[in-house]
């Protein structure tokens, strides 16, 4: 199973810390969404936009059991879909409909996610402690 990722967990410890193993990825696009910033955090979401396109990372063979991580990490927020990714196809967690009010509406890049936004993300995340405690 692959995981396309683009927004916090693009970076390597912060997919470490979710899947429990070190992974490689590669550079891929997600094509047909919008990369959107959640309302007064430092991370994203991605909602269906046709024309638009989001870079990512595209990670290869995770087991069922880091997507069961992943999928505490992201929450009830989030829908995890299948989408194609050039030629491979990939899991993506996608804004849910019923969560589309904490999106704003500014587009998010992974420049805007410094060092101390990220210090800030790892230490007060919920999804940290719903991960945590299904393990």
């Amino acid at each position: 199973m692959n995981l396309f990722a683009y927004g916090t967990l693009m970076w390597p410890e912060v997919l470490q810390s979710v899947a429990g193993r070190r992974l490689e990825g590669t550079p891929a696009i997600l094509e047909g969404y919008q990369r959107l910033r959640v309302v007064d955090q430092h991370y994203p979401v991605v909602v269906p936009s046709s024309g638009d396109a989001v870079e990512g990372m595209l990670y290869l063979n995770l087991t069922e059991r880091e997507f069961r991580f992943l999928d505490a990490f992201e929450g009830e927020e989030y829908d995890r879909i299948e989408v194609g990714i050039g030629c491979e196809t990939a899991f993506v967690y996608v804004l849910a409909e019923a969560w589309r009010h904490i999106a704003a509406d500014v587009p998010w890049s992974p420049d805007q996610l410094t060092a101390e936004h990220l210090s800030a993300f790892c230490s007060e995340y919920k999804g940290w402690a719903e991960m945590r405690s299904r393990e």
